[in-house]
């Protein structure tokens, strides 16, 4: 049982299936008891705080620590970093978006999130780019047997038709794995790369079953692709088929 404390703020890290009162501990941000406030047969996960804003560099990872600790016990619908209102907000947002949430808990059941970043070996598609095109091959020849300075143009010139033939080769190679990984989920979102080395950026909503077949099509990919680009996927809540925000 929590103990009362006269505090207005409660800090917001999910929403789980729950009728009976849970605590996890002295684990959340500023190592504050987590508990529930609960509407029903649905509960957010929360604990006490003085503050009504925090840095995500600060605190970012308890955060996520206390979602991964909730997640090992239940389905749960994940709150963004720095969502913080009073209790009785907490249990109006509960009140009003109680049937939204009972229908993400239904799609999100048994199925994890699997976020995939797609990243190239720069040095390796490069050489490969430069071996396969005759134009770029041939300017590039040019302005190594020249002066820097003379060579000003030609390097623009260069530049700009590498960066053509990478976005290419990277939008076929992302179309394809998005693709295929595609038909492994049942739902799945392909967000903005964060750089210019990133190939594909995307999350899929995968069934716990399929698991094992996804990361034997992302072991085959990278057999396939593996010469030219790195590839890495995270298991995490389901952050990019959920949104929705305290107040």
């Amino acid at each position: 049982m929590k103990a009362t404390k006269a505090t207005r703020w409660k800090y917001v890290y999910c929403i789980i299936p729950a009728k009976n009162e849970q605590n996890f501990g002295l684990i959340g941000i500023k190592g504050e008891e987590v508990y529930t406030i609960h509407y029903k047969d649905i509960a957010a996960v929360v604990s006490d705080s003085v503050d009504k804003s925090y840095e995500v560099l600060e605190y970012g990872v308890t955060h996520q620590k206390v979602v991964e600790t909730v997640q090992q016990d239940f389905c749960l619908v994940p709150m963004g970093f720095g969502q913080v209102s009073t209790e009785e907000d907490v249990r109006a947002f509960l009140n009003e978006n109680y049937y939204e949430l009972k229908g993400i808990f239904k799609k999100i059941e048994g199925k994890v999130e699997l976020g995939l970043k797609v990243m190239w070996k720069m040095d390796a598609i490069m050489r490969e780019i430069v071996a396969s095109n005759d134009r770029i091959r041939i300017l590039n020849k040019q302005i190594s047997s020249k002066s820097k300075e003379s060579t000003y143009q030609l390097r623009i010139e260069l530049g700009k038709m590498v960066a053509e033939e990478l976005e290419r080769r990277g939008k076929r190679i992302a179309s394809e794995i998005y693709k295929r990984l595609s038909q492994l989920s049942v739902d799945s979102k392909e967000n903005k790369p964060l750089s210019d080395e990133m190939v594909l950026n995307a999350a899929f909503l995968v069934k716990c079953e399929k698991e094992r077949e996804f990361d034997a099509m992302v072991n085959l990919m990278e057999d396939e692709y593996g010469e030219k680009v790195n590839m890495k996927y995270v298991i995490s809540p389901a952050y990019n088929f959920v949104n929705l925000r305290l107040g």
